[in-house]
């Protein structure tokens, strides 16, 4: 489940280190992944920022009975490689908390639309306001299949995908890598609230785990071992 706001600090806090700090030992460098945001479709308000996860505020649209929702789409589609993209959005918001629709931009974890919101991404899929009174969801899950995937410690290690679930380390021989992706449901009062990487497998070896750091990055671990992984341009068959 997701923290109240109360407890947001916490959550951001580790991922804004893994950009930021080394591993003192043990576990690794943990490097610099830079985030890219999220956006392509329907955000949605939560009505109760005191409880985990999602309370859909639904006192929205001409009569007050629909969905509260903030449509927002990059322009030009989601750039996989792109830390900032311009926007465009529409609402439903009543007036004078949102505009029914303008423009407005994401840069790195910042994510401003004009006359609506002001905030940052703590993952890809949720978003609070600066002043912490508005927090949204929205479903997504990176492709994993646009471009290659680069392991930051070394830069040797190399992955790529042909969809969500199934790739290969690249060597000689291609080492197979089976995926599983649990997708954020924000819908669904149990969540789960935000996408995370369940499993990472390369053939013959222990499963990592872990999450998303933007959309064109991995934080995995496997015990003390960590391995991040960031999105390249390029391609590649396995």
């Amino acid at each position: 489940m997701v923290a109240p706001l109360h407890r947001l600090a916490r959550l951001v806090a580790p991922a804004l280190l893994t950009s930021t700090l080394l591993a003192a030992c043990g576990g690794g460098a943990l490097l610099v992944l830079g985030f890219i945001g999220s956006a392509g479709g329907d955000w949605v308000q939560d009505d109760r920022q005191d409880l985990d996860g999602l309370q859909i505020r639904s006192t929205c649209g001409p009569t007050g009975d629909s969905e509260c929702r903030i449509n927002i789409q990059p322009v030009g589609g989601q750039d996989v490689f792109a830390s900032s993209f311009a926007l465009t959005y529409t609402s439903n918001l009543p007036d004078g908390s949102c505009s029914a629709g303008g423009n407005g931009s994401a840069d790195g974890r910042r994510l401003e639309l004009s006359g609506c919101f002001s905030g940052e991404y703590v993952n890809i899929n949720q978003a609070v306001s600066d002043n912490g009174t508005v927090r949204m969801f929205f479903n997504f899950t990176p492709p994993l299949n646009q471009g290659i995937w680069v392991e930051l410690q070394n830069e040797q290690r190399r992955f790529a995908f042909s969809d969500n679930s199934t790739g290969c380390e690249l060597g000689t021989p291609n080492v197979p890598v089976a995926v599983n992706i649990v997708s954020a449901d924000i819908r669904n009062p149990a969540g789960p609230f935000e996408t995370t990487i369940q499993s990472f497998t390369l053939q013959g070896a222990a499963a990592w785990s872990g999450r998303f750091i933007g959309v064109s990055g991995m934080r995995l671990t496997r015990g003390n071992d960590v391995l991040e992984l960031e999105r390249r341009q390029g391609s590649a068959t396995c």
